[in-house]
């Protein structure tokens, strides 16, 4: 909410770039959660919260809690698209999705970081 993107116009931003690309890292800070993909070189650094689901099960956690997302290590994402007022869902394969939040009405809920391109939630 906070982020330089209006999330109503969100939806035009193609996140094709995303598709094929692995999850190598997950990088845990103070108050920040680092998501970084390879083939192609995707960052993502979060201050929000996020959902996973993971089979039937969906649970909202903490960035703090980012430790919970090693399950997607090394696994390709299938699809990438935008949700309801800038949620960004990332499918992996296996039918698995991370969704990260824009729940900040004070911060930078995440951003997006590729090949020049920067995208502010």
């Amino acid at each position: 909410m906070y982020g330089r993107i209006d999330p109503k116009s969100i939806s035009t931003i193609d996140l094709s770039f995303f598709h094929g690309a692995y999850l190598s890292q997950v990088c845990l800070g103070a108050h920040d959660l680092g998501l970084n993909f390879d083939k192609p070189a995707i960052r993502i650094m979060a201050q929000s919260s996020f959902r996973m689901l993971v089979g039937d099960n969906i649970s909202i956690h903490q960035n703090e809690e980012g430790y919970r997302l090693r399950p997607f290590l090394n696994k390709d994402v299938v699809l990438a698209k935008w949700a309801e007022m800038g949620t960004l869902i990332l499918t992996f394969e296996g039918g698995d999705e991370i969704h990260l939040l824009d729940d900040s009405d004070q911060y930078e809920s995440y951003n997006i970081g590729h090949a020049g391109l920067a995208i502010i939630m």
